[in-house]
């Protein structure tokens, strides 16, 4: 009798374990989308703060070096136990039309890790010239992953 009472708990114990497990490995991006709105001091999970490109972009077309080379730093934040990585890339349309596209910019961050997908923008003056007098809009694609668990890719709005 004590033996089956030993397992009954050993099992439920294993039950928890897993639950909890499954818990973090879910709920990490989860928590990485939504807290960086929520959150002003330190984000949780495995997430991407997009929200820093448009101020770079910007900065980019309204000086009067527009054309070359540029270099966008968009800031990643894994606080979280497990390891992740992050990916990015920008596309440039202009009326719904895509004119250029960023190279993927990925980054590999350990568990309560930081810091930045280097994004290389690169503006020829044919490109500058086509987005001259147009509605120009900033899109890509922005993958998430923890390990071999999961990956979430979201395509940015444009």
């Amino acid at each position: 009798m004590n033996g089956i009472r030993a397992a009954k708990y050993a099992v439920k114990a294993a039950y928890l374990l897993v639950w909890l497990f499954t818990l973090i490995v879910v709920a990490g991006p989860i928590i990485g989308a939504v807290s960086p709105q929520l959150m002003t001091q330190k984000p949780l999970g495995l997430g991407v703060n997009i929200q820093a490109i448009q101020p770079q972009v910007k900065q980019i077309f309204d000086s009067s070096s527009a054309v070359g080379s540029h270099q966008l730093e968009v800031p990643a934040f894994n606080n979280w136990p497990l390891a992740g990585s992050a990916s990015l890339f920008l596309t440039v349309m202009a009326n719904g039309q895509t004119l250029y596209q960023t190279p993927p910019a990925n980054l590999r961050l350990g568990a309560f890790q930081s810091g930045n997908l280097t994004i290389p923008f690169d503006i020829s003056s044919s490109l500058y010239s086509q987005l001259q007098g147009q509605s120009v809009a900033i899109g890509g694609s922005m993958s998430m992953s923890e390990g071999r668990f999961w990956t979430i890719t979201v395509s940015l709005s444009k």
